[in-house]
């Protein structure tokens, strides 16, 4: 079987296998897909923050003029997802708990009239345990399932708890209609769980001139209409790394590199410093490095 290792390529190669790593990408599952956004510099998502991921490899379809893109990430960058309880703690008073479900949304419906199995997928998919499905699935017709959720904000960290109340229509055909409401402090949550993001990759090699490249990675995200971008790169001095980085597009060094391994700074526990946790940070090198523990 041909390995579909994307982290170690043969040492012996002198100038990039294109045909290779796209052969690599079609067979790579989940877990190495989800390194190529994860271990980038700078990193483009955060694995909790990734659900569901897939590429498809080669231009994208009807998108003339973007021949030079070799592949398409597409993922979904996950906003919320159940909590295990309640807020709490010793200052988290009931009048902390109302100010958190103040402003309440219009009801959405998750499913129309679908089987058990898909009902089932869905709110297993949302994060459901298998008794919490239980009780959605069987509430009697006024009743309502309230469960506290957790955002993310988009660097990752935790923001503001909300509440979503969960309600069952179960017909005599044997489909379900779910529906909920979100209660929340401020700004409502965008989605039932997560939206899904688009990545051009293309990939390069010592021989790739820089201005093609950033001009062909930037026309592919305005088509795509999508903030970040991917280069998979064998070998990349200090300055096009850099400016590379500088122009927002984010790198993974397919010889893994230690100059872009060691350069994330979201990466780095100096807390102090202004450019600490920041995916977008244009830092190629730092002498103040401190790795996670």
């Amino acid at each position: 079987m041909i390995s579909s290792d994307l982290m170690h390529l043969d040492a012996s190669i002198s100038r990039l296998d294109r045909n290779q790593v796209q052969l690599d990408l079609a067979l790579a599952d989940e877990h190495k897909l989800k390194s190529l956004l994860v271990n980038c510099s700078s990193a483009i998502a955060r694995p909790h923050q990734i659900g569901q991921i897939r590429v498809a490899v080669g231009p994208p379809p009807n998108s003339d003029g973007l021949e030079h893109i070799d592949a398409v990430i597409e993922y979904e960058h996950v906003w919320c997802l159940p909590a295990e309880g309640a807020p709490s703690g010793e200052d988290f008073s009931v009048r902390d708990l109302q100010s958190l479900t103040r402003c309440q949304s219009d009801l959405k419906t998750l499913a129309w009239r679908v089987n058990l199995s898909e009902a089932i997928a869905l709110l297993q998919h949302g994060g459901f345990h298998e008794d919490q499905i239980q009780r959605i699935l069987q509430l009697p017709y006024e009743a309502w399932y309230r469960s506290w959720w957790d955002t993310l904000e988009p660097q990752g960290h935790l923001g503001l708890p909300f509440q979503r109340w969960f309600r069952t229509r179960c017909y005599s055909d044997g489909t379900y209609t779910l529906q909920y409401t979100d209660h929340y402090a401020q700004d409502a949550p965008r989605c039932f769980r997560g939206v899904w993001q688009q990545v051009p990759l293309m990939i390069s090699h010592s021989s790739g001139q820089f201005g093609e490249i950033l001009t062909g990675l930037r026309k592919a995200r305005h088509m795509l209409k999508t903030d970040r971008c991917l280069l998979l790169a064998d070998a990349l001095t200090d300055l096009e790394a850099e400016a590379y980085i500088r122009q927002g597009v984010s790198l993974y060094s397919l010889q893994q590199s230690p100059l872009v391994e060691s350069s994330l700074c979201q990466r780095c526990d100096r807390v102090q410093c202004p450019m600490s946790d920041r995916l977008d940070a244009p830092v190629v090198n730092c002498k103040a490095y401190v790795s996670h523990s």
